[in-house]
């Protein structure tokens, strides 16, 4: 759209289905005040190429309607690309997905590891990464590993960008986890507010004792701003230490430690004390 091109996304879920509804609104809602065209729900029946253009037609809400464009991009996603590698002549077990791992990323053939998109897990170049440090440390000094997943980020490169890392609020009660959610908004920051970027929105989920178990970022640099919540979270830390953290000013990363600060809001009975806490959430 920024280069004037008519731009439509065509959706078979719910766009960004995985992320919290609080925060792909946001992004949605940017996507659409510049002009694009998000389509969900939807089923693709047929597609066709002329000299001229190229024609797609789809089903929505049980009507059948048709798209042109000149140009088509598919990102239908990826799996392991297993077949033709004669798995079983090695006693590798594999499925759909990939091969099968165990929490030490060993195959069903114990001197056989597997990594990467091919280990059927998160799809991440960073998570290959990852499985490669720890298959390393396994492979030449012989310690423990264990490839855990709750404290992988992942982002999603939109403008603004969206960011996660561990439980989300509708993880957290799935799994029956007695948490809390703290949130704040990019509006209450003077960075974003000197660059009129005020549309983001920091999420984070905490156990009652104070232990983080997630946060979700949308906003620019949202990618950067998530590494402290990933540090936090494989460090086993609690909400206090982002609260002790000297941030610079007026940057983004305030953003960590306001929202970490409404935490200790809700606590105090006293009118005047709660008036404190409300000054100190912008100024201190």
């Amino acid at each position: 759209c920024r280069l004037g091109c008519k731009v439509t996304v065509l959706e078979a879920f719910d766009p960004l289905g995985k992320d919290d509804p609080k925060h792909t609104s946001i992004v949605l809602e940017k996507l659409k005040s510049e002009g694009i065209q998000v389509l969900s729900r939807i089923s693709i029946t047929n597609v066709t190429r002329s000299k001229k253009s190229i024609q797609i037609t789809l089903e929505e809400n049980g009507k059948v309607r048709q798209i042109d464009g000149t140009h088509l991009l598919v990102a239908a996603g990826r799996r392991a690309n297993v077949a033709g590698l004669n798995l079983e002549a090695a006693g590798i077990d594999y499925t759909k997905r990939g091969i099968t791992v165990d929490k030490g990323l060993r195959t069903s053939n114990r001197k056989i590891y597997a990594i990467g998109d091919v280990a059927g897990g998160m799809q991440f170049t960073h998570v290959a990464g990852y499985h490669a440090g720890l298959v390393v440390k396994n492979i030449l000094f012989r310690l423990p590993i264990n490839a855990k997943t709750d404290h992988v980020p992942w982002v999603t490169y939109t403008d603004p960008e969206l960011a996660h890392v561990g439980l989300s609020p509708a993880m957290a009660k799935e799994k029956n986890v007695d948490h809390k959610v703290l949130k704040w908004s990019f509006a209450e920051n003077d960075r974003a507010r000197a660059e009129r970027a005020t549309y983001g929105l920091i999420t984070v989920v905490i156990q009652k004792n104070g232990k983080i178990l997630g946060a979700t970022i949308t906003a620019p640099n949202a990618g950067e701003l998530i590494q402290p919540w990933a540090l936090a979270i494989s460090s086993g830390l609690k909400i206090k230490a982002m609260i002790d953290q000297i941030v610079a000013y007026p940057t983004w990363g305030e953003v960590s430690r306001r929202v970490a600060i409404t935490n200790y809001a809700q606590f105090p009975a006293s009118a005047m004390v709660r008036r404190v806490i409300s000054w100190l959430k912008v100024f201190g």
